[in-house]
């Protein structure tokens, strides 16, 4: 485009004038002399403010395409993870499983004459494919147990069925966020699974919240009574807190959101 404007430039040195007189057409062509400062000047003045324009312009569209790629890259690099809980896939087409494995967290159990009572409160999502240390651990000090469904309330003979977990990352969502209480999401939040509240039993050692699907699956052949780490449906008490809205004795809700 720059060497169009030169040419154009360099053309308009040789001027023609048009004399009209009565019904007669008399052209004269007048060649401007090179060396001309006058001429020279203007027509460089022109050359420089057009390269000047075409130099912005292209800085402008460098700029632009950049920021799209920024954007591309920042979209590709703000997926959210969470860990979907009784299940060993990731729900919808938006999210892909970074890993599938197992629920587990220290023992449900305690005594106090052996002062077992203490340990991790938080629950795990231990990887179906782990890299095992060739160093063998004989302490007490520390274990972790796979995690057990308690009663059915969580699916159909879900009772002493042990819990699978699997890790998901979300390819658009920047955040995701567990809301206890409720089955749908907020407005402007997308739906990832929804299910009932769980938590360890209340006269156990101590656990954490998580939301379990509400179509739980069950690890093959997990259906023995072996215990280890237990989960219970919660419910509400009301006193402290306050009914209504909730109401006493009611199972709790759960749903997972990414936005």
């Amino acid at each position: 485009m720059i060497k169009d404007v030169l040419l154009m430039c360099f053309w308009a040195l040789n001027m023609s004038f048009i004399f009209v007189v009565g019904n007669d057409t008399v052209e004269q062509t007048k060649r401007l002399l090179l060396n001309d400062p006058d001429v020279i000047g203007a027509r460089l003045t022109a050359m420089d403010k057009k390269i000047s324009q075409l130099q912005a312009e292209l800085f402008e569209e460098k700029t632009k395409n950049a920021n799209m790629r920024q954007t591309v890259t920042t979209i590709d690099r703000i997926g959210s993870t969470y860990i979907r809980w009784g299940r060993t896939t990731c729900p919808g087409h938006t999210s892909d499983i970074v890993y599938a494995g197992y629920a587990a967290g220290s023992s449900y159990y305690h005594t106090v004459s052996k002062s077992n009572f203490g340990g991790p409160s938080n629950t795990l999502c231990l990887p179906d494919d782990p890299e095992i240390s060739n160093v063998t651990y004989s302490g007490t000090d520390s274990y972790l147990y796979g995690s057990e469904y308690e009663h059915n309330y969580f699916g159909a003979n879900s009772h002493n069925e042990d819990m699978p977990c699997v890790v998901c990352r979300m390819r658009t969502a920047a955040t995701t966020l567990m809301i206890p209480g409720r089955k749908s999401c907020y407005s402007g939040w997308n739906l990832e699974y929804t299910g009932l509240l769980a938590s360890g039993y209340q006269g156990y050692s101590p656990s954490t919240y998580l939301c379990v699907d509400g179509q739980p699956e069950y690890i093959p052949s997990g259906q023995d009574d072996k215990n280890g780490h237990l989960f219970y449906v919660v419910g509400y008490k009301c006193g402290s807190l306050p009914c209504p809205p909730y109401h006493d004795n009611r199972m709790a809700y759960c749903v997972v959101c990414s936005k």
